[in-house]
């Protein structure tokens, strides 16, 4: 895996998060940290709002769900390997109504939760990863979520003869 150059990288996934996924731009989110620890994203109450002045329940899902996603697809940018990512199972868990701005967070697994993610992909065609993003209002976790992402490697197309 090549060392990835951060800027090129939240540019290219802060794309991805609001052109290729509407929602995300829809949501207003902006990529506020990418680093070595995980991913922050945060997200104005106003796009987000629900009939009772809090951040809707399927907003704060929607940004757990992407920062989620985000940590994943990287990797697989970086290792070069060409699979659809999809979230297989989540379980959500909404702590507190949240009345303001909120951020989603999520942090990398472990190295050798990687190493096998990539491994398991490249030898079955297919592997997954559990992640645990949050959401962070004023200091505090207002939603977790348990997630199980899935990758699919693309099948190389050979010419029929």
């Amino acid at each position: 895996m090549t060392s990835p150059d951060m800027q090129e990288e939240r540019a290219w996934l802060e794309n991805t998060l609001t052109r290729q996924i509407p929602l995300g731009g829809a949501m207003q989110l902006r990529i506020t940290e990418l680093n070595d620890r995980g991913l922050r994203l945060a997200l104005p109450l106003a796009a987000n709002i629900n009939d009772k002045g809090t951040v809707f329940g399927g907003a704060m899902v929607s940004a757990m769900i992407l920062a989620g996603w985000s940590l994943p697809r990287l990797l697989l940018r970086r290792a070069g390997r060409k699979a659809d990512l999809v979230i297989g199972r989540c379980e959500v868990r909404f702590l507190k109504p949240v009345a303001g701005p909120f951020e989603a967070v999520c942090r990398w697994p472990a190295a050798d939760e990687i190493e096998a993610f990539l491994a398991r992909l490249d030898e079955r065609g297919r592997s997954s990863m559990n992640l645990a993003p949050e959401i962070l209002a004023d200091g505090e976790v207002a939603a977790r979520l348990e997630a199980r992402y899935a990758a699919l490697a693309h099948v190389e197309e050979t010419e029929q003869g």
